[in-house]
C-alpha cells in the first residue's frame, strides 16, 4: 500500500516547512509514501526551500489555480491512496496509522473522513471539526463543510469520478466531494487526521460569498427544493453579506459573541 501526499502551494513558506515536517513524520519509508509539491511559481522563498528538501517531488510553474495544481499532483501520483494537504495545513502525527487501522475494518471503503483541527493565527487550536460521512442529502443540504486535508481517498475514485473541476474556484473541493457520493459512501474516522490554518487571505477567508454563491448553484445542479431550511440559510448569507463588509459592525458582532463563550470563526 503506498500513499501520495499532493501539496498545491503558492507563496506558503512560512508555513511549508511544517507541512513537510509532518508528512515526513509518518514513519513511512519511500515506498509507502510520496509527496508531491505543486507550485504555481512561487516568489517568496519557497522554491529555495523545496530545493533543499529531501525526499519530496516538486514542480514550480505558473497553473490555473488551486484545482489546476491539485490535478497535477494527482495525475503525477502513484500511491494507492492520495491526500490532498495544503501548504499550509499539516498532517497529524499518527495520521496514516490511524487510518490504516480503520481501512483494516473496512477494507472495501474508498474514501475517509477523518476530524480536523482549525488552527488559530498563534497555534492554538480553535475548533475541532468530527469527521462524517459526507451524505448527498446533508451535503446538498446544510453541511457543506468538508473536511479536505483528512479526508482520503483511493486513486479508483478519481479514475471514475473525475478530478477537479478547473472552474470551480471557491467550491472546488465540495464539488468534486458531491460528484463522488454519487458513486461512493464515505467512512469517518473519529480521530483527528489533520490540522488546517483559518487566516486571512486565504480562500475560505477571502471569498466566503463566492463559496455560498457556489453552494447554491449545486443545489440547482441536482434539483433541490427552493422551499427548505438549507435554502433558507444559504441564501441568508447571501443577502446579509453587505453587513458583514462593515468591519465595525463584524468587530462588535464578535465581540458579543465571545461573551456568550462563541470564539468567532475565521480571521477577521
Amino acid at each position: 500500500m503506498m500513499f501520495s501526499v499532493v501539496t498545491p502551494s503558492f507563496n506558503c513558506g512560512p508555513f511549508i516547512l511544517e507541512n513537510f515536517r509532518s508528512v515526513q513524520s509518518q514513519g513511512c519509508g519511500a515506498e509507502q509514501l510520496e509527496h508531491w509539491v505543486i507550485d504555481g511559481g512561487s516568489t517568496d522563498g519557497t522554491v529555495e526551500l523545496l530545493k533543499k528538501q529531501p525526499g519530496i517531488q516538486w514542480v514550480s510553474e505558473k497553473d490555473h489555480g488551486l484545482s489546476d495544481a491539485v490535478n497535477k499532483g494527482i495525475q503525477r501520483a502513484q500511491g494507492d491512496w492520495i491526500i490532498w494537504l495544503n501548504a499550509d495545513d499539516f498532517l497529524a502525527p499518527d495520521a496514516i496509522r490511524t487510518f490504516k487501522e480503520y481501512l483494516a475494518r473496512h477494507p472495501s471503503g474508498r474514501v475517509f473522513a477523518g476530524d480536523c483541527n482549525y488552527i488559530r493565527a498563534d497555534g492554538s487550536v480553535e475548533q475541532r471539526v468530527a469527521g462524517w460521512d459526507y451524505n448527498l442529502n446533508d451535503l446538498l443540504g446544510c453541511e457543506t463543510g468538508i473536511n479536505q486535508p483528512s479526508t482520503f481517498v483511493h486513486r479508483e475514485v478519481y479514475a471514475k469520478v473525475g478530478l477537479l473541476d478547473v472552474d470551480s474556484r471557491y467550491i472546488m473541493d465540495y464539488e468534486w466531494v458531491v460528484r463522488a457520493m454519487h458513486a461512493y459512501q464515505c467512512i469517518p474516522i473519529p480521530h483527528v487526521l489533520a490540522c488546517s490554518r483559518r487566516r486571512q487571505g486565504s480562500i475560505t477567508n477571502v471569498h466566503l460569498l463566492e463559496q455560498f454563491k457556489g453552494f447554491l448553484e449545486q443545489r440547482r445542479k441536482y434539483n433541490r427544493p427552493y422551499l427548505s431550511r438549507a435554502e433558507f440559510k444559504i441564501r441568508f448569507f447571501i443577502w446579509t453579506d453587505f453587513l458583514r463588509q462593515n468591519r465595525w459592525l463584524r468587530a462588535r458582532v464578535r465581540a458579543v459573541k465571545r461573551l456568550f463563550g462563541r470564539e468567532p470563526l475565521h480571521p477577521i
